[in-house]
């Protein structure tokens, strides 16, 4: 099984299971006759946009933010190198960015392009953003993304 194969079923896997561990994750590929590493599943779940995210009885499980791949690198470091702190209030994620950037709408027209389920909407300001999701766990997979985008000169909440 190729790489391009392996992501897939791990994709598959991760839609259809709340797996809490990369060691589960490594134990159902092996069901499905895919050996692999600790690591190579750790560069497959960052590479499909997967975070682990908590469901509404505290339980942690492994979940896809969806994103087109083309524009990933490009929000990814406009979180890296802009995003000061963030929030996450229920289905909302309250974000601030460079002060008087006004780079908060320009981030909020990033996450509306990419046509994310979990982002159903977005109100920016000089540098507040407010990214509004259907639900809390949507919301949780939008504060992982920024949580694991993060530049060096910020200061996460």
């Amino acid at each position: 099984m190729n790489y391009k194969q392996r992501r897939q079923l791990i994709q598959q896997l991760v839609e259809e299971n709340h797996i809490a561990t990369q060691e589960e994750l490594l134990e159902l590929l092996k069901q499905h006759g895919v050996v692999a590493t600790q690591a190579t599943v750790s560069r497959d779940i960052h590479s499909l946009n997967i975070a682990k995210v908590s469901s509404s009885d505290g339980q942690s499980y492994y979940a896809q933010v969806a994103a087109a791949k083309e524009d990933d690198d490009r929000l990814y470091r406009a979180i890296a190198n802009r995003v000061v702190s963030y929030t996450t209030v229920e289905f909302v994620n309250v974000v601030k960015t460079t002060p008087d950037s006004s780079y908060a709408t320009i981030l909020g027209g990033m996450f509306d392009e990419l046509s994310m389920p979990e982002v159903v909407g977005t109100i920016a300001g000089n540098d507040t953003l407010l990214i509004i999701s259907p639900d809390a766990q949507g919301a949780q997979k939008i504060g992982q993304l920024l949580a694991d985008n993060q530049g060096h000169y910020v200061t996460g909440v």
